[in-house]
């Protein structure tokens, strides 16, 4: 069976690639360029050659700049905390690879992410990799589920210790001083604020208050923080944390470490891999490699949903997106809106 293989040039993708193979499969290679440096362009070269696969180049510039880059730099006008990923995922990435799949007469997709499909009596269900350390099923929870049929993860069932071992004996040295990805792919560590505010700005200076209302010093751009955040406001009489940014008063509001937690949140956007009313208690994921905590689905429809958090959930970011986990399985989820102590029920706040 022919299977198309997303190539990054990091030894994820080309581990993946290996695996399939041994499996029997026919591999066809497509790297998806989006500003891809020599260096990587000439690994990706060397790991179809290693292979002997052809790799395809597959130009998406335009597409991410479309679906990713500009509403990621929106959002941030908007004081959100967006996770451009999940979206990139689910607009460029898999979107792209199916659609060369299709045109090259390939069934199935594979990439070198940490996730898995199961096979359930329901149809097929994206959940959590064997290594919990390397989970990435959040980063994909947007994938459409008519998609999960035609999708293959190899390193689902495998340790990323496991994949370093057979990377250096399939691929000796090729990966020595290669750094693992870890930051957003289009903007260098450390420089996300300032990129935002070029991009994205003016982000003029405002006040620092606290959740009383006293003025506490001045903050010089709210693209500069996030929810949740200690470090970057140089404030005495701390720690301090971010609680919330206001953008009609360009205010930044800080609080103590247990003014973080809420128990309710609220979303829009959703994707549902299960049937929204047929399971109430479900582990909701509020960020990236966060711990699951139990949540309990108050209301859900075609526009978002809320969870209530009996235990509470500390710095939520809106922007951020809620990932919903039922028995290691995604159930669903969507991008964060609210996020509050207590008050009304999410669907009266929703409306």
């Amino acid at each position: 069976m022919k299977v198309v293989v997303g190539i990054s040039g990091g030894i994820d993708s080309a581990v993946a690639a290996a695996l399939l193979l041994d499996r029997g499969f026919e591999v066809v290679g497509v790297h998806l360029r989006i500003h891809s440096s020599p260096e990587v362009r000439k690994r990706i070269e060397r790991i179809a050659t290693a292979l002997g696969i052809d790799c395809l180049s597959l130009e998406v510039g335009d597409l991410f700049r479309m679906k990713v880059l500009l509403p990621f730099f929106d959002d941030h006008r908007k004081g959100l905390t967006p996770n451009p990923c999940v979206i990139c995922n689910e607009e460029v990435k898999f979107a792209s690879l199916l659609s060369t799949a299709r045109e090259v007469g390939a069934k199935m997709i594979a990439t070198g992410h940490y996730a898995r499909i199961f096979v359930d009596p329901g149809g097929p269900a994206l959940g959590r990799c064997f290594d919990r350390d390397k989970d990435q099923s959040y980063m994909l929870y947007r994938l459409p589920p008519r998609s999960l049929g035609n999708i293959l993860f190899p390193l689902g069932g495998v340790t990323k210790g496991a994949v370093r071992e057979l990377g250096e004996r399939r691929f000796p040295g090729l990966f020595d001083g290669v750094a693992e990805s870890n930051d957003l792919c289009f903007i260098p560590r450390g420089e996300l604020a300032d990129a935002v505010g070029r991009a994205a700005g003016p982000f003029p200076s405002g006040r620092v208050v606290a959740l009383n209302g006293e003025v506490l010093g001045m903050h010089r751009g709210l693209n500069r923080f996030t929810v949740g955040q200690r470090k970057g406001h140089s404030l005495s009489g701390g720690p301090w944390f971010v609680v919330e940014k206001r953008v009609n008063e360009n205010e930044l509001v800080v609080g103590r470490k247990c003014d973080l937690v809420v128990e309710r949140v609220t979303c829009g956007d959703p994707v549902w891999h299960g049937e929204p009313a047929s399971v109430l208690l479900l582990e909701g994921c509020t960020r990236y490699r966060g711990r699951p905590s139990p949540c309990i689905m108050e209301y859900a429809d075609a526009r978002g949903f809320a969870c209530r958090f009996p235990e509470g959930v500390s710095g939520v970011a809106p922007g951020q997106s809620l990932v919903l986990y039922y028995n290691d399985r995604v159930f669903g989820g969507g991008i964060i809106k609210t996020a509050k102590k207590g008050g009304p029920s999410g669907h009266e706040e929703h409306r």
